[in-house]
């Protein structure tokens, strides 16, 4: 390497010690420690370790009041510690592209597989598709990369039709890996959406499309809520980055919504004449007793008082135990939980019956097996039951993180997720015992209490120890235990339990709602997992 000047010993000691870092087309070179005099001497240094012909743009200096790099003179002083960015643009584009693919071909090592693409926008031109990672030059890039860095990759996803999440992990990694050295630490949307469609492109079982809200790559990037596996691999990476380096951004503030759970059809204030009769409904329902005699009356009430009802719950946010005081036939009849979701999201009441122990079950307790999973399961698992064992890998497979904490979280660990949900007692345990008002409260949310094992005749109450509100289900089975609890969310509006909110989305896609929430990406990779076992 040619050096930057001619120094001897003694002027390189009196020479200050700063940090220059060379880009050329907006691309970091190189970054050195020199020893120097003045702005012009660093670039004339810096033209000896261009890769091709160039011209001098601009100089920058880094300001620690403002914490940026700004312009300076070329007769400024220089001093000790002192941070420099000289910037050239390349001459000629072929330039560009002969030193981009010398540092490729190098990277890649002596297989040389690497197919280097245009690497600067000016130089792509017109070409629509290079510019939104549609052309065949991105998508053959990405797939010489996993070549060479990861074949095990292209192995998995031949055997299974599909990637192990360890898979995923390194195709993210390779793939952002790449992006960063092109780009910096910050790529603008455009490019990580097209690392995005790539990925999909290559590995189309990846491609999820749930509804038209989405088109199938976002759990890899999603430019609306900026979240999904690249962008949260970049963020990981900018942790070590210097303070210089780093782009700080004001958090926005994000409107607060009371609504968990949006019905189908908006709500609209109710008149006058409305609110009376719902007054007038409630009361008649209060004082009917739960019979099969008065059902189809209670029903009734239920219907006409619906609007006004969705409309106090979404709005006005009442607890559980406030909104069982006024519907109390919730809790001796609930089954007109069934009726409220199916009111609230049409046709897709049964959803949940229909698919969890026919389709999804099967295929997780087959995830269970896989040599890519974490064996889990004592060897006493198999009388458990397969619904309680499904539901225990659902709780491996999207355990708890400490991303997002909120209220109602506690430190959780991975095994003991499942008590959120389900909490298991011998038979002839006191449900009422749960209701204590001087019993220590752990789980903050409704859960279901289990009185006997699982995997035979048990009986199952949705309990809401805050709320003091206990619901026993005349159902003996934990699928419509589960399917209960999970309407019980959305018919009162609740948050869900910070430790599951994961396991409680993967439901939400059984359910075939909108999976709720920004941070999806892994219950989306779940979904595409599934989808491609046989």
């Amino acid at each position: 390497m040619l050096s930057i000047c001619f120094l001897t010993a003694f002027q390189m000691e009196e020479a200050p010690k700063i940090l220059v870092t060379l880009l050329l087309d907006g691309r970091e070179i190189c970054k050195k420690i020199h020893h120097l005099n003045s702005a012009a001497e660093i670039i004339d240094g810096c033209k000896h370790l261009l890769p091709c012909t160039a011209e001098f743009h601009r100089i920058l200096k880094f300001n620690p009041d403002f914490n940026e790099y700004i312009d300076t003179d070329l007769n400024d002083s220089v001093q000790s510690f002192d941070k420099f960015q000289v910037l050239f643009n390349s001459i000629t584009p072929s330039g560009t592209l002969q030193w981009a693919g010398q540092l490729n071909t190098d990277a890649a090592g002596p297989s040389n597989q690497i197919k280097v693409g245009p690497l600067n926008r000016d130089v792509a031109g017109s070409n629509n598709q290079q510019q939104h990672g549609q052309g065949p030059v991105n998508a053959d890039r990405l797939r010489a990369l996993i070549q060479i860095k990861g074949p095990s990759i292209l192995a998995d996803y031949e055997a299974s039709g599909t990637l192990s999440e360890t898979s995923r992990k390194l195709l993210v990694k390779i793939g952002v890996g790449d992006l960063v050295e092109q780009r910096g630490f910050y790529p603008s949307n455009e490019e990580k959406l097209m690392l995005a469609k790539n990925v999909v492109t290559l590995f189309p079982s990846l491609k999820i499309k749930m509804g038209e809200e989405n088109e199938g790559f976002e759990h890899f990037f999603d430019p609306v809520s900026h979240s999904g596996f690249i962008e949260i691999k970049l963020r990981n990476l900018r942790r070590s980055l210097h303070d210089s380096q780093r782009r700080y951004r004001r958090k926005r503030t994000v409107p607060s919504n009371t609504s968990f759970h949006p019905v189908s059809t908006p709500l609209q204030t109710p008149a006058e004449e409305e609110e009376e009769s719902t007054v007038e409904w409630m009361t008649a329902m209060k004082r009917m007793k739960p019979s099969h005699e008065n059902f189809s009356t209670i029903k009734l009430g239920m219907e006409k008082t619906f609007d006004s009802r969705r409309f106090w719950i979404v709005n006005s946010s009442p607890t559980a135990e406030e909104i069982f005081q006024q519907y109390p036939h919730f809790i001796d009849m609930p089954y007109l939980l069934d009726i409220e979701f199916e009111k609230m999201y049409p046709g897709k009441a049964d959803l949940f019956l229909q698919k969890w122990e026919g389709s999804i079950v099967p295929k997780l307790l087959k995830m269970a097996t896989m040599k890519d999973n974490p064996t889990f399961l004592p060897s006493t698992a198999e009388s458990d039951g397969p619904c309680f064992r499904a539901l225990q890998m659902l709780t491996y497979l999207l355990p708890p993180t400490a991303s997002g904490r909120g209220k109602g979280w506690t430190k959780c660990s991975v095994k003991s997720a499942i008590s959120y949900i389900l909490d298991i007692k011998p038979p002839g345990s006191s449900g009422s015992r749960h209701l204590d008002p001087d019993r220590a409260v752990k789980n903050q949310q409704p859960h279901l209490l289990c009185l006997g094992d699982p995997s035979t005749t048990a009986q199952y109450i949705i309990v809401a120890e805050n709320n003091k509100v206990a619901i026993p289900l005349e159902d003996n089975s934990l699928t419509c235990a589960i399917d209960k609890l999970f309407k019980m969310y959305c018919v009162c509006n609740l948050a869900y339990p910070a430790q599951l909110t994961s396991v409680f989305n993967f439901f939400e896609h059984i359910y075939d709602m909108p999976i709720s929430g920004g941070k999806r990406c892994k219950v989306v990779e779940l979904i595409a997992r599934i989808q491609a076992m046989l």
